[in-house]
């Protein structure tokens, strides 16, 4: 009797466990969500859930960054063929693919959909630009769509549909039945569906289970706001977190692996591209001989020492290894961006500063963001200029500096690896802030100290790929004369999961921004 009794105890235990939910919880570095609709999005801690909730038309492949047209993964497409002309891009969708809480099939329709309100100045969405080129998308039936372009662009897919924000396919009916609150009460047709938000706490997510790949491993998955290295660091090491966005900190992933050493570095590179930008229509940054005193005065390499092989110094607007970047051979030799504090204090002295100057400036909390600007302000001391630094919670940034409210701004971005995006996203006169684009020229760069866009649009819509990359590498070198901005080193993105409990599904090698975790799964502990 009593070993039937223990049998049925160790029955209903077995069944119980495997009943049990399979939970994962990811901390990332923000204090609250910003936005969970695509167009709205600025932060990492909003792109994370983001990315779990919607779907791409194609992506790289799981864990690179390979944007070859040939290589893509489909998400949405099954297919997808561009003209020889380069002009259109056709693509042709899975069909039976669901939106999330019962709002039907994704179509062509919704495509088309999401592209018109991204393109749309009314929506005001900071990736508008991204969708200009496009004069008309033709869906001759549900599932398939075609995009056609005003001028040859061959890698437009890249800048538009790629995961990162704007690229993410939103359904109409939800978006035009739920209006504002589609912000917060997402729709998308990803692995997992929002579930619930609280404030500065999380977000929680279900795994979708009519999801084209399958349902998810994971049945639940939190995001945590935890915007403190310290706080994000205790919970990964306690294990009350599985997985945590990377901190930009000297020693800190020596001291993670230390303190637990089943940790897993996911680190993506190339890096994100950084910037210190100049606001030229702020004084004293009008006059180019202060810009290039700043620029004289910053030495890459104290980052190489501070970080080790973690970061890379940048040469041009793109980090090495971006299609199309600088290398540090193709600088010329009067090049106004190489470290000579001496210069510096003579710029400054030109420019009618012989004691020095003082900038203020705010920053957000997160590390990283800090951390560049505490070493700039350490360097640019050496040479008389102080920074007086305010800090702001994250969200606040970004829409503060989309206000032109900054005099310097240090900006990271996970831009796909490709040149033209940050030229587009950061150096068009179209981007400046402020215009209906929204996007990201901080500088003022087209308006004031030059003008690049011919030059630009002429390497975006070359063919030819030695032409192009050429074309590139000149434009760069034509804007960083006019020194808009201070290029930063490039760190390797980075997350760290517990080996012992979370698996991905594939190596991170590299990513765009984030990864999703369709694939991945809760280990027995």
């Amino acid at each position: 009797m009593k070993l039937f009794i223990h049998t049925c105890v160790a029955a209903l235990l077995l069944s119980t466990a495997a009943m049990a939910e399979s939970v994962v919880r990811v901390g990332v570095s923000q204090r609250d969500i910003g936005s969970m609709d695509p167009a709205f999005g600025i932060g990492n801690g909003d792109e994370f859930p983001m990315r779990q909730i919607y779907s791409v038309l194609v992506g790289p492949k799981n864990g690179t960054s390979d944007l070859t047209f040939a290589n893509l993964q489909g998400e949405l497409a099954e297919k997808w063929e561009m003209a020889p002309d380069a002009r259109s891009v056709t693509f042709y969708l899975r069909k039976g693919v669901q939106w999330h809480r019962g709002y039907g099939e994704v179509t062509s329709d919704d495509v088309a959909f999401t592209i018109a309100r991204m393109r749309d100045p009314k929506t005001g969405t900071a990736y508008s630009s991204n969708f200009q080129e496009i004069v008309s998308v033709e869906t001759p039936d549900r599932y398939t769509v075609k995009i056609n372009l005003s001028k040859p662009n061959p890698f437009f897919y890249a800048f538009a549909l790629m995961p990162r924000f704007g690229g993410y396919i939103q359904p109409r009916k939800a978006v035009e039945e739920l209006g504002e609150k589609f912000r917060q009460n997402p729709v998308g047709s990803g692995p997992f569906a929002f579930s619930a938000y609280e404030s500065k706490q999380k977000v929680i997510l279900k795994a979708f289970e009519q999801y084209w790949e399958g349902k998810p491993r994971i049945d639940q998955l939190e995001v945590l706001f935890l915007p403190e290295t310290a706080a994000r660091t205790l919970a990964f090491v306690k294990g009350d977190v599985d997985m945590i966005e990377g901190a930009t900190v000297p020693g800190w992933q020596a001291s993670l692996k230390k303190q637990k050493p089943t940790t897993v570095f996911d680190a993506g590179r190339p890096g994100g591209t950084w910037a210190l930008h100049f606001n030229m229509t702020r004084k004293p940054l009008d006059d180019i001989r202060v810009r290039e005193a700043i620029a004289r005065a910053i030495d890459q390499n104290a980052w190489v020492a501070a970080f080790g092989d973690f970061v890379t110094p940048t040469y041009g607007v793109s980090p090495v290894g971006y299609y199309g970047a600088l290398d540090k051979a193709d600088l010329p030799a009067d090049w106004p961006l190489l470290y000579d504090p001496a210069k510096s204090k003579k710029l400054l002295a030109e420019a009618g500063f012989p004691n020095g100057l003082t900038i203020e400036v705010f920053i957000t909390e997160r590390e990283e963001y800090k951390t560049n600007l505490l070493i700039i302000q350490e360097q640019l001391r050496k040479v008389g200029i102080q920074i007086n630094m305010r800090v702001v919670d994250h969200t606040s940034y970004h829409n503060d500096i989309r206000r032109d409210l900054n005099t310097m701004v240090v900006y990271g971005s996970g831009q796909p690896p490709l040149t033209q995006a940050v030229l587009n996203a950061f150096y068009k006169s179209s981007a400046i802030v402020g215009k209906p684009t929204r996007n990201m020229n901080f500088s003022h760069y087209g308006d004031l100290a030059g003008n690049s866009d011919s030059l630009l649009e002429q390497a975006n819509q070359e063919i030819d790929d030695t032409k192009r990359i050429a074309l590139l590498k000149q434009v760069q070198i034509e804007i960083l004369r006019q020194i808009p901005a201070y290029p930063l080193p490039s760190a390797a993105g980075s997350w760290m999961h517990d080996g012992k409990t979370l698996e991905i599904g594939f190596p991170v090698k590299a990513y765009m921004g984030t990864f999703t975790l369709a694939k991945a799964s809760r280990l027995a502990p």
